[in-house]
């Protein structure tokens, strides 16, 4: 996990960027909530790819695990404080994208 500065750069300029559309205009949290869903996916499904090759530890597939119940949840549609639900999204890509990075390097 040598690249977690560049992790977290990568993650804070996917949120910066998830906030407004190319012609400028601020997203919705609704809007911000979606697109940090797929992002999640799709970290995700890489993730489950390196799971399958056997390139994580037990206690990364653990950590992947137990962060996908209230995941799901969020991603669902059970939503109905957006913003609540985008901080802990966030949060949840940040773990996944710093694992995935972790693989990676």
């Amino acid at each position: 996990m040598k690249n977690i500065p560049m992790t977290v750069a990568l993650v804070a300029a996917f949120f910066v960027s998830a906030c407004t559309t190319p012609g400028g205009n601020r997203l919705s949290a609704e809007q911000q909530v979606q697109i940090t869903c797929e992002g999640i996916i799709s970290t995700v499904r890489v993730l489950a790819g390196y799971r399958a090759a056997g390139e994580l530890s037990e206690e990364t597939i653990k950590t992947v695990s137990d962060l996908m119940p209230s995941t799901v949840k969020l991603c669902s549609g059970e939503v109905t404080d957006y913003q609540s639900a985008l901080t802990t999204l966030q949060e949840t890509a940040f773990i996944l994208l710093t694992v995935k990075k972790g693989v990676e390097s």
